[in-house]
Parts: structure tokens; C-alpha cells; sequence
């Protein structure tokens, strides 16, 4: 029952953001509010709870990339268009319901997504030692992807270009990795840049 109450709370938090109530959450499951209060003594429980297992879900996800027997590339790929999947299509507006309402738990999750991207960062060295990318500002790539991120969650944008936050990260992957130039123009770039030391 604990596990359907936090179900039936993320689909009401997915709908009404985080003005949702015990009752909403009871009546969709068809129960007394007593019975929601023997398993979460109070919405803000509930709340952290649904978070705790979005960001638990992520990690699981990123965990499975890695150990997953593929390469550089396609590890790099699936780390970073990782998005919470357990409680299905999130309406990303409530974030900002989340960052509004909630400050406590908004910095939880930046400080989720800080430390994502510093793994992101790190696996990025490893792709510089085995020679899969370029020698790069691993520091400058992590910052421009935690803040890229920050931007794509940003539920107008995606709205007025009809995309979903996932469809926004795969092309933020897409452009991260194989850059906007092409063929031999990319080559002299890169030369460019390394000769001018940044």
C-alpha cells in the first residue's frame, strides 16, 4: 500500500504540482486519509519521498550505463540523457512549483545535479586517458553541461519548440559530442584551438 500511496502522490504532484492534498491522494486510490497517515505522517513526507525515489531512480539508471559492456561513447551517451522514468512522463512546470514552494528540496536536487555532472566530468578524464576525446577543459564541460540542463528544464522552452526534456537532452548530447562543425572545417578548428592553447 505505501508503494501505491506513492504512486497515486506523484501523479497528483504531476498534475497540481505541490498544492496537491492527502484527500486528492486518497480518493484516487479509493481510501480514507487515516490510512494514507498510517504509511506518511504528512504531505511534506510524502513529498521527500517522491523525490528520494526520482533521484534514487536516476542512479540506478546511470549505475546500469556503466556497467553496461559498450562503448565509450554510448556509456557517455546514456549518463547523460538519463532522465527519472519510475513515475512515467513528468509535467516539467513542476519544478518550478518545486523551486517556488519547496526551496529545501530544489537545492536537494541541484545539489543531485551538481554531483552528476562532476561524474560526468570525471568520466570525461577517463575518456581523455584512454584517448577517446580530445584533451578538453573537463571543469569548463561539467559547468556548461550542469548549466545547459538548468536551461532545458525551463518547461516554456520545450513547450513553444514541442520538445520533451529527454528530446532536449539527446540534442544537447548530440551537439556535446560531435560539435556544430563539419568534416574537414571541424578538423582545422580543433587545431585552432589547440594551437591557441585553451
Amino acid at each position: 500500500m505505501k508503494k501505491q500511496i506513492l504512486f497515486a502522490a506523484a501523479q497528483e504532484m504531476n498534475e497540481r504540482g505541490v498544492k496537491f492534498t492527502i484527500d486528492s491522494v486518497a480518493a484516487r486510490l479509493g481510501i480514507s486519509k487515516k490510512t494514507v497517515y498510517q504509511y506518511y505522517p504528512s504531505k511534506d513526507a510524502i513529498i521527500t519521498s517522491i523525490i528520494d525515489a526520482a533521484l534514487a531512480d536516476i542512479d540506478a539508471q546511470k549505475l546500469q550505463a556503466m556497467e553496461r559492456q559498450c562503448d565509450f561513447v554510448s556509456k557517455l551517451t546514456a549518463i547523460i540523457t538519463v532522465e527519472p522514468k519510475l513515475f512515467g512522463k513528468i509535467n516539467y512546470w513542476v519544478l518550478d512549483d518545486i523551486k517556488r514552494y519547496r526551496p529545501q528540496e530544489w537545492e536537494r536536487i541541484n545539489r543531485f545535479r551538481q554531483a552528476r555532472v562532476t561524474d560526468i566530468g570525471r568520466m570525461l578524464e577517463a575518456g581523455i586517458a584512454s584517448g577517446h576525446i580530445r584533451s578538453i577543459n573537463t571543469k569548463v564541460a561539467a559547468k556548461m553541461l550542469l548549466s545547459t540542463c538548468a536551461e532545458l528544464l525551463d518547461y516554456r522552452f520545450l513547450d513553444e519548440n514541442n520538445l520533451t526534456f529527454g528530446d532536449a537532452l539527446k540534442a544537447l548530447n548530440d551537439i556535446f559530442q560531435f560539435g556544430v562543425l563539419t568534416g574537414p572545417a571541424a578538423c582545422q578548428e580543433n587545431e585552432n584551438i589547440t594551437q591557441a592553447g585553451v
